[in-house]
């Protein structure tokens, strides 16, 4: 969806709003003219009964859809940093690999962790890394993993000669084909 797109609905919702000003005004002032005892103009009612209608309708479906707002109000490149932040500086170890297993982003911690820049971990594979995931294979993990969703347990992170003890946390698919770690380390280096 585009500005366009969203300001033509932001554009609607208030029309809609107009309409009910509108409507709730001449009621208010057919309440005044009824309590003077004058004849009342029904037909400036349905007037502001039928733009009512007509707005409702154009909005009804773009109400359901409120993706529109947040790309009105937000500027995306502000709200991903925003988001981003806390990630990058979280102590803890954060890794999302796609579905190939290959890492597609990391935090920080993740990239001391590994003793290596973060250019130099994006695109590898998890079993580059990792080994004894809940006492199995890497890949006997990977297929649980997709299949359950979650998991957690512990594993051996392998850097630049050190192996190193973790705890982890994982949620599959938090994105279509995007997968989260968050990892805590358990053991001192061996």
């Amino acid at each position: 969806m585009d500005r366009e797109e969203c300001s033509e609905r932001i554009r609607l919702v208030d029309e809609y709003s107009r309409a009910i000003t509108d409507f709730n005004a001449l009621l208010e002032s057919l309440k005044l003219r009824s309590s003077a005892r004058e004849p009342a103009d029904w037909s400036g009612v349905e007037i502001a009964r039928l733009r009512s209608e007509q707005a409702w309708s154009s909005l009804e479906a773009h109400i359901v859809e409120h993706r529109c707002l947040d790309l009105h109000w937000s500027d995306p490149a502000i709200s991903g940093d925003l988001l981003r932040a806390p990630a990058m500086a979280a102590p803890d170890v954060i890794l999302v690999a796609d579905d190939q297993r290959r890492f597609v982003d990391l935090n920080d911690a993740a990239a001391t962790a590994f003793q290596l820049p973060r250019n130099e971990i994006i695109g590898r594979k998890v079993e580059e890394f990792f080994s004894d995931i809940r006492g199995g294979t890497v890949l006997e993990a990977w297929a649980g993993f997709i299949a359950d969703g979650v998991q957690f347990g512990v594993c051996k992170l392998m850097a630049q000669g050190d192996t190193r003890g973790f705890e982890y946390r994982a949620k599959a698919n938090f994105a279509p084909g995007l997968h989260l770690s968050v990892l805590r380390e358990v053991s001192a280096p061996e």
